[in-house]
C-alpha cells in the first residue's frame, strides 16, 4: 500500500525553508466523488491534508566566525607573509634627514619597498639635507614627502618663548620673522609655503599681531605673561579664517613630533585642521609637498581626532602613490578602535577613503588596498552611527535614519562597484600569473570587507525612511530604494568573480577560505543565490579539492562548512542547479567522497574557530537533501553508490545525540533519508535482484532496523522525523517484513498513544502502509489497534484536527478493506462510536455556523463520507464486503 507522504513542519533543526517550489504527488482529482474507493485511491486523497507535498527541503544554521575580541587586520586565519596589523608611523616624524615616503618599516630595517605608482606632478622639488645639515632642493620624478627644515638647538621652543620684552623693544612680529628667515637661508619650504596659492587672505595688520610658528629662546621670567596672550590668539577660530595658509602650516611645525595633549591643545590643533582642510580640498599645486610635511608631524599624536583630521586632508589633495598609502594606514590604525567609530561618523573621511581607493589599483598599490579595505571592514561593521545627530556634508541627520550609517555612506559613495572593479583587476592578473605577496594580500582584505558590506542589514533590506519622519518626503524613499536596488545589482556583479578567484587561490587555502565565507554571506540573498546557482557544479568540484590540498583535516573544515552551507541554499531554491549538479559526474563524485571522508572522522573533532566535523557533516548533507526534491535528482541518488552506506555509518553515531550539534546532524540525516525513500522504487532492483553495493536500497533493510530503535526512545526529538521516513520505507514489502520483526507494531502502538499529536499522526501514516499485509492485522488487533484509530478519530474530529482525522479514517479503510465480516472486525460498540464520530465531523453546518469551511476540512471530507458510507452500506448488506470503485472495475 501506498502510504502518504506527510509534509507537516518540525522544529528539531530550525524552521524549513519556503521556496514555492512544485511538489509532486498532488491530490487525486477525483476526491471529491462520494463513491466507495480502493485505499490507493484514499491514500492519495489523504496526501492533500499533509502539508507541502511529498519531498521536504532541509535547513541549517548559518556558519559563525567566533567575533575577534580587537579588530584586527587578520583574525586566526592568515596568509602566511601577512603585513603588519600594527601601524608604526614613528618614522614619519619630523628629523635632521629627508622625511622619506610613507612605504611600511622592513622587519630587517631595510629601506621600504618603493610602489610603482607615482603622482605626476610637474616642477616638484622634494627637500633634502646635505651632509653638514643644510636643506637642499632636489628634483625628483614624483612627490616625495618634503623633509623639513633642520632647527638650530636655539630656536627648538615653543611659541610661547616669545615675550612681552621682545615686542616692547621696538622689534616688531614681523620683524622676528624675518630675522629669523634670514639666519635659514637654505630654508627653502618657506618659499614654498610663502608663495602658494592658497592665501586666503593677507592681512598686513594680522600679520603683524600674530606670533608665527618659529619661536624664539627668551628670558624665563617673561615668558608666562606672554604664554596666556599667545594661546588666546592662537585659539580664535576668527583670527584662524584671516590667516594666510603660510601662517597655519608654521603653526603645525610648532607641534611636529607631538605625542601627549590636552584637551586645549587638541581643541586648537582641530580647529587649524579643519580650516585648512576648507582650503587644500581638492586643490592640486607645487606647495603640496610642504603641507604633506608639516601634516606628518603629528603622526605620533594620542589624539585619534588629530589624526583622523590629518588623514582627511591627506585624502582631499588627491594623493596617489605612497602617500595615498601612507594616508590609508592611517585611517586604518584609528578605525581598529572602535571607540573612534563616532569620529568618522562627523568626518567626511569613509566618502574621502573610498575616492582614495579609487586611485589605487590592487595590483600596482596593494599596499595601499590592504589597509584601506582593512578599514573599510571596520567602518562598515560598525554598530556606530545610529544613535545621536550628527552632520554629514552640511547636512544635520536625526536619529535612528540609516543615511547615516557608515556602511550605507560607503556604499553610496561607490564602494560595491570599486569593489567590483577591483575584483575583475585581479581575476585578470591572476588568469595569467599565480597571485602572490601583496596583491593576495590585498584580495583577502577585499573579500572581507565585501562580506562585511553585504552582511551589514543597513544595506540591504532594511534602507526606508521612518513614516513618522516628517522631513523625507515619498522623493527620498524612492530615491533610498533605488540606491538599494544598485547595490543589490553590484553586489550581484561580485558573485561569479568571487567564485572565479576561490577557483584561483586553490593553493593559498587561507585567501580561499576567506573568500567562501563572503560567499557565504552572499548566498542568504536570493538574487546572488540565483548567480551561484549557474555555478553549482564548479563549487562542487571545488569542494572535492579541499579534502586533497589541506595539510590537517582541521584545516579544512572553515572552508567546507560554508560551502556546504552555500550549496545548501543554492540546492533549495534552484531546481536548476539540482540538475546541472546531479548531472556533473565530477561534482557529484566530489559531494560523495567529501561527505564519506568527514563520516569516518572522529565526530569531537573541530578546529579553531569553532567549525566541527558534526557541523560539516550536517551542511553536506543537507545538499544531498534539497538536491532530492527534485524527482529525477533524487531517483538517482537512491541508486548511488556509497551513499547508503554513509548515511547509515552516521545514524549509528548520532541516534543518540545528546548535544545540539548531533541532533541538528540526526535531523539532516533524516530529511536526506525522507527525500530518497520517497524516490525510490523497489521494483527497479525486484525483477533482477541487483542493487548498487552501499546504495540506498540495498542499504535500506539495516537503516529501517536503526529508525526503529530510534522510533521506540520516548525521549529522542527525531521520532516525528523517523516515522516520517518510515511511511515511505514501508512501501517496500521486504521492509514491511523487516518492520515487524523489528516489533514495529508494539512500537506503533506507543507512539499512538503518546501525548505528542505531530508523532500520533506520523506514526498513523506508518500503520496505514502496514494494515495493507494481511499479515499485519493480527498483531494489530492483539495490541488493540482499532480502539487505537477510533480513539485517535475522535480526537481529531474533538479538536477539529482534520490532519489527524483524516489519517485515522485512511488506517481504519486499509485495516477492513477486504474483510467480509465488519462486525467480527470491529464490533458493533466500535462501529457506532466510528460512525458517530465521523457523523460529527461532516456535519458541515454545526461545524462552521455557515462560514466558508477551511481548506483542511475540505479535505478530509471526502475521504471520512467515503468510510461512513463503506461502514453503513456495509452493515445494511448483512456485512458483506464492499464493492470496488468504478475505477477498479
Amino acid at each position: 500500500m501506498e502510504h502518504s507522504r506527510q509534509q507537516i513542519d518540525y522544529t528539531g533543526c530550525g524552521n524549513v525553508e519556503s521556496s514555492g517550489l512544485p511538489l509532486t504527488n498532488q491530490r487525486s482529482k477525483g476526491a471529491g466523488r462520494l463513491v466507495r474507493k480502493t485505499s490507493a485511491e484514499i491514500v492519495s486523497e489523504a496526501k492533500s491534508m499533509l502539508a507541502g507535498g511529498g519531498t521536504r527541503l532541509v535547513s541549517a544554521r548559518r556558519p559563525i566566525t567566533p567575533r575577534e575580541p580587537r579588530r584586527q587586520l587578520y583574525g586566526r586565519l592568515a596568509p602566511p607573509g601577512r603585513p603588519p596589523s600594527a601601524i608604526n608611523l614613528k618614522y614619519l616624524q619630523q628629523g635632521t634627514h629627508a622625511l622619506p615616503s610613507l612605504e611600511p618599516i622592513q622587519p630587517n630595517g631595510s629601506a621600504a619597498s618603493i610602489s610603482t605608482r607615482s603622482e605626476s606632478v610637474e616642477g616638484i622639488s622634494s627637500i633634502g639635507c646635505d651632509g653638514g645639515g643644510h636643506s637642499t632642493a632636489v628634483l625628483v620624478g614624483r612627490e616625495k614627502l618634503p623633509a623639513l627644515v633642520s632647527i638650530q638647538q636655539k630656536f627648538s621652543g615653543s611659541l610661547e618663548n616669545v615675550t612681552d620684552y621682545d615686542i616692547q623693544d621696538g622689534k616688531s612680529l614681523k620683524q622676528l620673522k624675518k630675522s629669523v628667515e634670514s639666519s635659514q637661508t637654505h630654508s627653502t619650504v618657506n618659499s614654498i609655503v610663502k608663495n602658494h596659492p592658497l592665501k586666503r587672505r593677507q592681512v598686513q595688520s594680522f600679520d603683524e599681531k600674530l606670533p608665527t610658528a618659529i619661536s624664539i629662546t627668551v628670558p624665563s621670567d617673561r615668558k608666562n605673561a606672554l604664554e596666556d596672550q599667545t594661546k588666546l590668539l592662537r585659539r580664535s577660530n576668527d583670527l584662524l579664517l584671516q590667516s594666510s595658509t603660510e601662517s597655519l602650516l608654521e603653526m603645525l611645525k610648532a607641534y611636529s613630533g607631538l605625542k601627549e595633549c590636552d584637551e586645549s591643545t587638541v581643541a586648537h590643533l582641530s580647529a587649524i585642521l579643519h580650516e585648512l582642510h576648507v582650503r587644500v580640498k581638492d586643490s592640486k599645486g607645487s606647495w603640496r609637498g610642504a603641507v604633506l610635511g608639516a601634516l606628518y608631524g603629528l603622526v605620533e599624536a594620542a589624539s585619534s581626532k588629530i589624526l583622523l583630521l590629518v588623514a582627511s586632508i591627506v585624502l582631499a589633495m588627491n594623493v596617489t602613490g605612497s602617500n595615498l598609502t601612507g594616508a590609508c594606514k592611517l585611517v586604518f590604525k584609528i578605525a581598529r578602535n572602535e571607540n573612534n567609530d563616532n569620529l568618522f561618523v562627523d568626518s567626511d573621511v569613509p566618502e574621502l577613503l573610498v575616492d582614495g581607493l579609487g586611485r589605487a589599483s590592487p595590483i600596482d598599490d596593494s599596499e595601499a588596498c590592504i589597509y584601506g579595505y582593512g578599514a573599510v571592514r571596520f567602518l562598515t561593521g560598525s554598530s556606530n552611527g545610529s544613535n545621536n545627530t550628527a552632520t554629514i556634508n552640511g547636512t544635520e541627520v536625526g536619529d535612528n535614519l540609516p543615511q547615516r550609517s557608515l556602511a550605507v555612506r560607503l556604499a553610496k559613495q561607490g564602494l560595491c562597484q570599486l569593489m567590483v572593479l577591483h575584483l575583475k583587476m585581479i581575476n585578470e592578473i591572476a588568469s595569467t600569473n599565480q597571485l602572490s605577496g601583496s596583491p593576495l594580500h590585498a584580495l583577502f582584505q577585499l573579500s572581507g570587507a565585501l562580506r562585511t558590506l553585504a552582511g551589514n542589514c543597513s544595506i540591504v533590506g532594511s534602507r526606508v525612511c521612518p513614516l513618522s519622519d516628517q522631513h523625507h518626503s515619498g522623493t527620498n524613499h524612492m530615491t533610498l530604494k533605488e540606491d538599494e536596488n544598485q547595490d543589490i545589482a553590484q553586489i550581484e556583479q561580485a558573485v561569479p568573480l568571487l567564485v572565479r578567484a576561490a577557483e584561483m587561490c586553490i593553493k593559498e587555502p587561507e585567501v580561499q577560505a576567506n573568500i567562501i565565507r563572503t560567499l557565504s554571506v552572499l548566498s542568504e540573498r536570493a538574487e546572488c543565490c540565483e548567480r551561484l546557482a549557474v555555478a553549482a557544479s564548479r563549487l562542487g568540484i571545488l569542494l572535492g579539492s579541499i579534502t586533497q590540498t589541506c595539510q590537517t583535516v582541521e584545516k579544512g573544515l572553515a572552508t567546507c562548512n560554508r560551502l556546504g552551507y552555500i550549496l545548501g541554499n543554492v540546492m533549495s531554491r534552484w531546481d536548476t542547479a539540482r540538475i546541472q549538479f546531479y548531472c556533473c559526474d565530477v561534482s557529484c563524485e566530489a559531494l560523495l567522497a567529501t561527505l564519506e571522508y568527514y563520516a569516518n572522522k572522529s565526530f569531537t573533532m573541530r578546529n579553531q574557530m569553532g567549525d566541527s566535523i558534526v557541523q560539516v557533516l550536517t551542511k553536506l548533507i543537507r545538499i544531498v537533501a534539497n538536491m532530492c526534491v527534485n524527482g529525477d535528482v533524487g531517483y538517482g541518488m537512491s541508486k548511488r553508490s556509497p551513499l547508503g552506506e554513509i548515511l547509515l555509518n552516521i545514524l549509528l553515531k548520532v541516534k543518540d545525540a545528546k548535544t545540539t550539534e548531533l541532533e541538528e546532524l540526526l535531523f539532516a540525516t533524516l530529511g536526506a533519508l525522507h527525500n530518497l525513500s520517497y524516490y525510490y522504487d523497489p521494483a527497479d532492483s525486484e525483477g533482477t535482484g541487483h542493487m548498487h553495493p552501499g546504495s540506498i536500497g540495498e542499504r535500506m533493510k539495516d537503516i529501517c532496523g536503526i529508525l526503529c530503535v530510534i522510533l521506540n526512545s520516548d525521549h529522542n526529538p527525531a521520532r516525528s522525523e523517523v516515522a516520517r521516513v518510515l511511511g515511505n520505507m514501508t512501501r517496500n514489502t521486504t521492509i514491511r517484513q523487516t518492520f515487524c520483526e523489528e516489533n514495529g507494531m508494539k512500537i506503533l502502538k506507543r507512539c499512538l498513544t503518546s501525548k505528542h499529536d505531530e508523532l500520533m499522526v506520523t506514526s498513523c501514516g506508518v500503520l496505514v502502509n502496514m494494515l495493507g499485509d494481511w499479515s499485519s492485522r493480527v498483531p494489530f488487533r492483539e495490541i488493540d489497534g482499532p480502539i487505537i484509530l477510533r480513539r485517535l478519530l475522535q480526537k481529531g474530529v474533538s479538536n477539529r484536527d482534520w490532519i489527524m482525522a483524516g489519517i485515522a479514517c485512511q488506517a481504519i479503510w486499509n485495516y477492513l478493506i477486504d474483510t467480509t465480516d465488519i462486525l467480527t472486525t470491529l464490533g458493533q460498540t466500535e462501529i457506532d462510536l466510528i460512525c458517530g464520530d465521523l457523523a460529527e465531523g461532516l456535519d458541515e453546518e454545526s461545524l462552521f455556523e455557515g462560514k466558508e469551511p477551511d481548506n483542511f476540512w475540505e479535505d478530509f471530507a471526502p475521504v471520512a463520507t467515503d468510510l461512513l458510507e463503506r461502514l453503513q452500506m456495509c452493515m445494511s448488506n448483512g456485512n458483506s464486503p464492499c464493492v470496488s470503485s468504478d475505477e477498479e472495475i
